[in-house]
């Protein structure tokens, strides 16, 4: 018995989905150039050290350096990391719904035990999916210049939600990916489905190109902030 969702999905509306993720994703990347704070001296710093720190206290120092740097800087990155937690929210919508999206056409592609499959990693996405947005309104809140350490308890479920999406949404991506060269080795797929390999790759090769051009852009020297804190 196969089951299937009474709405056959268009490749044409993945690569929508695909090509708007990637387009925010690339926003946010030029965002996160403007991420700076005062740890332990003036330092550069990412998104995943918000996502990944190693203790509530770490994650706190990191967003009160942000308010202990010379006020233009500090203006700037928090505005950044403002607007990168705001766009993802759209972000996160896009990418889930892609993976959402793929797997329930891989599975209308496949029969028994693969079909089962694909549909259950297209419905479990939308627990990753709760998680990020519970992180991104959790970040939100924290920012401020008297940011509070977290309890032991708060902080550890807040890295099992990190652990819990990162779990779920790279498992579907791996099924997807081997599926899909599965289906191009053994020469399953129709002659049509090329345009939108085409428009995929042509979409990661814009992305690719913007990096590029955008690589040395917000660049800034940190040299002149060197005795900030000392």
């Amino acid at each position: 018995m196969k089951f299937s969702f009474y709405t056959d999905v268009s490749w044409g509306l993945i690569c929508i989905t695909f090509g708007a993720t990637i387009l925010a994703g690339f926003v946010m990347h030029l965002l996160s150039k403007k991420f700076y704070t005062l740890h332990v001296f003036v330092r550069k710093f990412s998104i995943l050290d918000l996502e990944f720190p190693v203790s509530a206290l770490e994650l706190a120092t990191y967003i009160k350096g942000i308010f202990l740097l010379p006020r233009e800087l500090s203006e700037k990155s928090l505005h950044a990391l403002k607007n990168r937690l705001y766009i993802n929210f759209l972000f996160i919508l896009l990418k889930y719904a892609t993976i959402f999206l793929l797997c329930i056409k891989l599975s209308q592609k496949m029969s028994f035990l693969g079909n089962y499959i694909f549909i259950i990693l297209a419905l479990l996405q939308i627990i990753p999916f709760l998680c990020d947005l519970v992180e991104n309104f959790y970040l939100l809140q924290k920012l401020s210049p008297n940011a509070s350490v977290s309890t032991d308890t708060v902080h550890k479920n807040y890295q099992l939600m990190a652990k819990i999406k990162w779990s779920i949404f790279l498992t579907a991506v791996v099924f997807c990916i081997t599926t899909l060269v599965y289906f191009w080795l053994i020469g399953n797929f129709s002659d049509h489905s090329l345009v939108y390999l085409i428009i995929i790759i042509a979409e990661l090769v814009l992305i690719f190109i913007l990096m590029k051009i955008t690589a040395n852009s917000s660049k800034i020297d940190l040299d002149q902030y060197q005795n900030v804190g000392n």
